[in-house]
């Protein structure tokens, strides 16, 4: 069975544990989820390079200004057309610039701690 990649960039402790919890339940149902997590957007890069990597979410709170020119350089580097990049966030925000960048698609967090679970699975 192939292991699903997934990238996480976030400093919500919140959010990473839900991911964590989400991604072992699923591994013990025979759903095998790997969850790399990154606190810089140097890392979000380089690890968005790997070929098995399928998912990357990046919370944009704390970095608001910078998450678009993150998307814009992950869509940048070679095989990064078929990885899904999923935007969190808690307040109101300006999507437009994020889907211009590449993002595929930008949730509320409290949505996104009802959903995680289908989220990994996709």
């Amino acid at each position: 069975m192939n292991t699903k990649k997934v990238l996480i960039m976030s400093e919500d402790k919140d959010i990473m544990g839900i991911v964590r919890i989400s991604a072992l339940t699923l591994t013990k149902l025979n759903c095998q989820i790997s969850v790399m997590e990154e606190h810089s957007s140097e890392g979000v890069i380089k690890n968005s390079e790997s070929p098995d990597l399928s998912l990357i979410i990046i919370d944009c709170d704390k970095n608001h200004s910078e998450s678009a020119s993150l998307i814009s350089e992950v869509r940048k580097q070679e095989g990064s057309a078929k990885k899904k990049i999923l935007l969190i966030h808690s307040d109101k925000i300006d999507k437009n610039p994020f889907f211009i960048a590449g993002c595929d698609s930008i949730m509320k967090k409290d949505e996104f701690k009802r959903v995680v679970n289908n989220i990994l699975v996709m």
